[in-house]
């Protein structure tokens, strides 16, 4: 094998995967970052995110134990309005995105240290060094628009509000569906914080949708703290070929390469994985793309169903309501069992994948 020096653009979890593996195959790995340390964007993390995965799987992988960051969630809650439905938590982790001690960051970025791969913070991508990259140099820029932008990517914009902080609460998560958005707001309790983020796609989410989740929090959750800001950022999800490993001769990794899942915007597990994608792309770049595709081989035919179907039926939640207290919750959380099961065995990381890279 011919070593090479390697250049990633991102230090978050998929680009240190990234460097990591490339390191481990010998090659000089040089990791640049916009922000002054490791962990992500700042305006996001930290945070915490509920995601279904394999643990000990993906740790083979990717090659790195993994398993310390991630932590078993013991109930989520669906909510429709206010109306409960309790969903399976087998499978289910949450886990802390930061530079902080506990976060996944912080492991990753560690391994990565002891690997002797090389950092460069606050140092950015710009128009003019785009030019003269070499290929193969690793871009894993995650949901920053100003690299879709510079790589003249397509990409669509979400919107939302934002909360975090403290909490003595942990192993908990719920979603909250209502039509004053299109996606859903959401909470995760991990390592003494929480995340709390209520978005959409595509459109603004104005204060008065802001005020009924607020309201719902503090009348069926009992929570009322947290200080809100409004945030936005890219994601890739505007075509059913959005994923793609490969720009130009650049290796695209993480969320910027499109692997994530395209139903509930799951995207732990494609960013770890690609990260080891991206590092194999390297030297083989054809069966790194075979790979890529394995992962994201369902995107096109969710992306449809949530374009042609989950959407109509999203902007009807008082329909849903008054169907899951037709069935019950009982009746109702069958179906969503046996639906989560079906789509486990069916789809590719990302997604409800956690035997898909095993």
């Amino acid at each position: 094998m011919q070593h090479k020096e390697v250049i990633v653009y991102g230090a978050g979890m998929s680009g240190l995967i990234a460097a990591y593996n490339l390191k481990q195959e010998g090659h000089d790995v040089l990791v640049r970052e916009r922000e002054a340390s490791f962990g992500g964007s700042r305006i996001y993390n930290p945070s915490t995110h509920t995601t279904p995965l394999d643990v000990e799987a993906t740790s083979q992988y990717i090659g790195i134990d993994i398993s310390p960051a991630f932590h078993p969630v013991e109930s989520i809650s669906l909510y429709l309005h206010d109306l409960l439905i309790p969903l399976p938590a087998a499978g289910a982790y949450t886990v802390e995105r930061s530079s902080r001690p506990s976060s996944l960051d912080a492991l990753l970025y560690e391994k990565c240290l002891e690997a002797g791969v090389e950092f460069e913070f606050e140092r950015e991508l710009t128009r003019e060094e785009l030019a003269s990259l070499p290929p193969g140099t690793i871009i894993a820029c995650g949901l920053n628009p100003e690299a879709y932008k510079l790589l003249n990517m397509p990409y669509g914009t979400w919107y939302g509000w934002m909360a975090r902080g403290d909490a003595d609460r942990s192993g908990y998560s719920w979603i909250w569906l209502d039509e004053c958005i299109t996606e859903y707001g959401y909470i995760s309790y991990c390592n003494d914080i929480y995340y709390d983020l209520l978005f959409s796609y595509g459109q603004e989410v104005d204060r008065d949708c802001l005020e009924r989740y607020r309201g719902f929090r503090s009348r069926v959750e009992g929570v009322d703290y947290g200080e809100w800001e409004y945030v936005s950022g890219a994601v890739p999800v505007v075509e059913p070929d959005s994923p793609r490993l490969m720009r130009n001769g650049l290796i695209m990794c993480g969320t910027i390469s499109g692997a994530i899942d395209p139903f509930m915007g799951f995207g732990i597990s494609g960013a770890l994985v690609t990260g080891k994608v991206a590092a194999m792309a390297v030297e083989d770049p054809g069966g790194a793309s075979e790979e890529f595709q394995r992962f994201t081989r369902n995107f096109n035919a969710v992306f449809h169903f949530k374009q042609e179907v989950w959407s109509g039926l999203r902007a009807r939640v008082d329909l849903l309501e008054e169907l899951a207290r037709i069935l019950g919750p009982k009746r109702s959380l069958r179906l969503i069992a046996e639906g989560i099961r079906k789509g486990r065995k069916s789809s590719a990381i990302p997604g409800f994948s956690p035997v898909s890279c095993s």
